[in-house]
């Protein structure tokens, strides 16, 4: 496991959620994202890729970003957008299976809705709720 730099505390919440702790994964390297503070207020936050180089970042209220200003990048990268049918929040990656490659479980920050898509469903998101 990498270690994050020290100005970056290791917490799980997200923005002002007052939810339990989520667990983001990048959606390129699948990997678990640490919190780290955006600005200067205490809500302000996000997360970001513990991969070295990795531009990807995941708020609640953006989804997933990167964080650069590089317009060659930023025309290039396609970011997933899944919205919460309850809030519309952006969810966040939660779970991927290695041996299902197309199988993906997506989370909302708020209110536990999921939506899962993989094989059987022919690439449209398939609805679990409450998960």
């Amino acid at each position: 496991m990498l270690s994050l730099p020290s100005q970056w505390p290791v917490t799980r919440k997200v923005g002002t959620s007052t939810r339990k702790d989520i667990h983001v994964l990048c959606y390129q390297h699948h990997t678990e994202m640490f919190v780290r503070p955006a600005g200067e207020a205490a809500e302000d936050l996000r997360y970001a890729c513990q991969e070295p180089g990795c531009l990807i970042r995941y708020d609640g209220s953006r989804g997933y970003f990167l964080d650069t200003k590089d317009t060659n990048i930023l025309g290039v990268e396609v970011t997933p957008r899944v919205n919460c049918s309850n809030d519309a929040l952006h969810m966040y990656l939660a779970e991927v299976a290695p041996e299902r490659r197309s199988y993906r479980l997506w989370k909302c920050p708020e209110c536990d809705q999921s939506c899962i898509n993989n094989e059987d469903t022919l690439g449209e998101l398939g609805k679990k709720m409450g998960a």
